[in-house]
């Protein structure tokens, strides 16, 4: 599946843009391949609840991940594969209003509440 030519900067499903311009370049590196492998072991006999925590952290980082130039910096960089293989979704979400408040490794797990 690859998007169509009248959307090419958003598609609504994961495509071949998707996997090749976001994850292979990320799961080449070594260190990202084994913190994907840790998400997935660590899953094996985790909790339903636990699982959660898991699944949203691997959506804040492998798949929407954006972090600091370095700290301090107003520089927003992305590395998630979401964003990575969609300008769309890179320009809106390196913009700085969304930095307002700097996550950390516990606000990455926690799923968002409400309807």
């Amino acid at each position: 599946y690859i998007r169509h030519s009248s959307m090419p900067l958003y598609t609504p499903e994961p495509d071949i843009c998707h996997e090749l311009l976001g994850h292979v370049p990320m799961f080449a590196d070594p260190d990202f391949a084994d913190f994907s492998q840790e998400i997935g072991l660590a899953s094996l006999g985790a909790t339903d609840e636990d699982i959660v925590k898991l699944a949203t952290c691997y959506w804040h980082s492998v798949e929407f991940g954006l972090l600091r130039d370095k700290e301090g910096s107003t520089v927003v960089k992305a590395y998630g594969a979401g964003l990575l293989s969609s300008f769309g979704e890179m320009e809106y979400s390196c913009r700085e209003q969304h930095f307002a408040v700097d996550k950390t490794p516990t606000w990455g797990s926690t799923p968002p509440t409400g309807p």
